[in-house]
Parts: structure tokens; C-alpha cells; sequence
């Protein structure tokens, strides 16, 4: 997951962060800088901007198709949700 500290900025609306507010964040996982999403990718982004963001289903999608497929040494992998929440579900 994106390391998040105060005073860090949302990488869609560019304004700062609550960080005891709720937060949508992954790990680093779009490894081309040429993809558009790329800069989304290991960073933090307030819920709600999330939740509007015209890149939201492709980001999930993208996501899920990277992440997802990868399965952890406990048995499960990572799914993030339409909301942008990650959850760890059996694989």
C-alpha cells in the first residue's frame, strides 16, 4: 500500500489528505509511466474523489486484473472493490 503521511496530497484533486479520514490507496502495481493511470498507482486519494472519478472502473479493472490474479502465501489474493476498498479474499 501507498506509504501516506501528513501533508500528502490526493493524486486526483491535488489537495491534502486527511490522513485519519477515509482513503482510498494501493501498492505500487502499474509498472508502464506511459499508462495514463500510472501516477494513480502507489497513491493516495481521498474516498470521495474516488468514488467520482471518471478513471474509477478502469483503475478497479486494472487493478483486479494485476493484483488480483497474484496469490499470497496465505492462501488468499486482493481484490479491490467498485468503492475502491481492497479486501483479501480466499484464492
Amino acid at each position: 500500500m501507498a506509504l501516506i503521511y501528513d501533508g500528502m496530497k490526493c493524486a486526483i484533486c491535488e489537495q491534502p489528505l486527511d490522513i485519519d479520514g477515509p482513503l482510498v490507496a494501493t501498492s505500487h502495481f502499474i509498472g508502464e509511466p506511459a499508462d495514463p493511470l500510472w501516477r494513480f498507482s502507489d497513491a493516495a486519494m481521498h474516498y470521495e474523489c474516488f468514488q467520482k472519478w471518471e478513471h474509477r472502473q478502469e483503475f478497479v479493472a486494472k487493478y483486479n486484473d494485476t493484483m488480483g490474479k497474484i496469490v499470497w502465501g496465505n492462501g488468499t489474493r486482493h481484490h479491490m472493490k467498485a468503492d475502491g476498498l481492497i479486501e483479501s479474499v480466499p484464492a
